[in-house]
């Protein structure tokens, strides 16, 4: 499964028209809107698994694919590393994870054991042509591996949850939990500075630090990846769904989004530089993107070659281009938010959670249309989109359990 996720409330308070926080939630709003895309386009882009299989395919949906992997888990990642060392400023590590436990746990439990297994047992079905046998059944001998499997369902017994896309809140629960280690042992030697620095960090000083971690994250990534590809996920401990291959970067993004909100980084950062490599990211993009018109450059992603050395750093550049820019983008030009944003960023956790069912019915619905590929990859983000908000706005937030964790 490709990474998408987004960034839980519990972890950024909601911004007000104008703080200094508002333009990161304008970036969770984009976000957002982006993971709900990537999920929208995985029948028709890309032959992993999928909770809805098509016969469509568009190269140019499997390019999307690569360029939001190339960066949009690792801004999640810094992002929320970002806002870590405040909550746990104000509540105190014990706290700090039990109120994490409460807000992932619940909507996680709810996804996870309710309305998942539910969208496994037609997949298996329907696309495996698995005997219809009673859904309890399932339930119990496949999915949660208490009973004997049903008869004509192969595979090893044992539990088998999915969490597909909240493999994110799993990792970022765990990186959590060792901050929060870290900051109990460390007591009073790491706490809020009295006075924060404010004088802005130098353009050339900026600059020579992205290029740091540019270099730090390609040759990691290049690394991991001699031994795990990108997208062979692995399931530790029967429930811990992590990606080796991306791995050097959300734990490099989430530990620097600590240090920077020590540092005041997002606030001091040069607007100059920031523009400089958003323009960066962009022209990797167009690289990309050119690669489907023809563009004769060698890519793998993963394995000791040029082809794989090529993926690591394209990616690599680019992540560090679109975090550093799109955060310069908006709060340069969309710090403040209006009353519609303030709506929609409040909802971005519930959207991300409770949108793949959503999107996975809507490919279920046209899948007997004549549209194309990228017909339906528009037409299911582009109604994803607008019933999932209203769905947690209007519904799921409301509801009595869900809104103290939503």
């Amino acid at each position: 499964m490709s990474a998408s996720a987004l960034i839980p409330p519990a972890l950024i308070p909601p911004a007000k028209p104008g703080s200094r926080l508002a333009y990161i939630d304008n970036v969770r709003v984009f976000l957002s809107m982006l993971v709900v895309a990537h999920h929208a386009g995985q029948p028709y882009g890309s032959d992993g698994w999928w909770l809805f299989q098509s016969p469509l395919r568009s190269h140019w949906i499997h390019l999307f694919f690569g360029v939001n992997e190339a960066f949009f888990m690792g801004l999640f990642f810094l992002m929320a590393g970002y806002f870590h060392p405040g909550s746990v400023d104000r509540k105190g590590p014990g706290r700090f994870v039990l109120d994490r436990l409460w807000r992932f746990g619940v909507p996680a439990a709810l996804m996870v054991l309710g309305i998942t297994p539910i969208f496994i047992y037609y997949h298996e079905v329907l696309f495996k042509h698995l005997p219809a046998v009673p859904y309890w059944d399932f339930f119990q001998g496949v999915y949660l591996g208490i009973a004997d499997r049903p008869l004509g369902w192969p595979g090893d017994p044992g539990i088998h949850l999915e969490f597909i896309h909240l493999w994110f809140i799993e990792n970022l629960f765990i990186f959590g939990g060792v901050y929060a280690l870290y900051r109990l042992l460390a007591g009073g030697r790491d706490t809020a500075p009295s006075k924060r620095p404010t004088e802005p960090i130098a353009a050339h000083t900026a600059h020579l630090a992205l290029a740091g971690l540019t270099l730090w994250l390609a040759a990691s990534t290049f690394l991991i990846r001699i031994w795990w590809s990108v997208d062979d996920w692995k399931v530790l401990l029967g429930i811990w769904e992590i990606e080796f291959a991306h791995m050097p970067q959300y734990v490099t993004m989430f530990v620097l989004g600590i240090v920077a909100a020590r540092r005041d980084w997002f606030e001091r950062f040069p607007a100059r530089a920031g523009w400089t490599w958003l323009g960066i990211g962009a022209a990797c993009v167009v690289v990309w993107m050119a690669r489907g018109a023809g563009l004769p450059l060698p890519i793998r992603i993963g394995g000791f070659s040029i082809a794989a050395a090529n993926r690591a750093v394209w990616e690599s550049v680019l992540c560090v281009g679109f975090c550093a820019g799109l955060l310069t983008l908006t709060r340069e030009r969309f710090p403040q938010q209006t009353r519609l944003m303030k709506i929609l960023s409040d909802n971005a956790f519930a959207v991300y959670v409770f949108h793949v069912p959503v999107v996975t019915l809507l490919q279920y619905a046209l899948a007997g249309t004549s549209l194309g590929p990228l017909q339906s990859f528009f037409a299911v983000t582009a109604l994803g989109i607008g019933l999932t908000f209203p769905l947690t706005h209007f519904v799921l937030r409301r509801l009595p359990l869900l809104k103290q964790a939503l």
